[in-house]
């Protein structure tokens, strides 16, 4: 499992705002949470649709801080 807060840190400082992340291993989607909560593009692949849809239902979710 990754970990958000840590996932946040390392996005906010590899990489600038306007840029897309992609991540081949997104799983339930916590880089690409990362990445939304940063105001960032993010691309996520997953081969098991089970996980699909639960990265999908956390990226419906809104942000609660900047």
């Amino acid at each position: 499992p990754k970990h958000l807060p840590t996932w946040r840190a390392i996005l906010a400082n590899c990489s600038e705002a306007g840029l897309s992340i992609l991540d081949p291993f997104m799983g339930s989607g916590t880089t690409l949470r990362a990445a939304k909560d940063l105001g960032r593009k993010a691309i996520g692949i997953e081969i098991e649709e089970r996980y699909c849809e639960i990265a999908a239902k956390r990226m419906a979710q809104e942000v609660l801080f900047p």
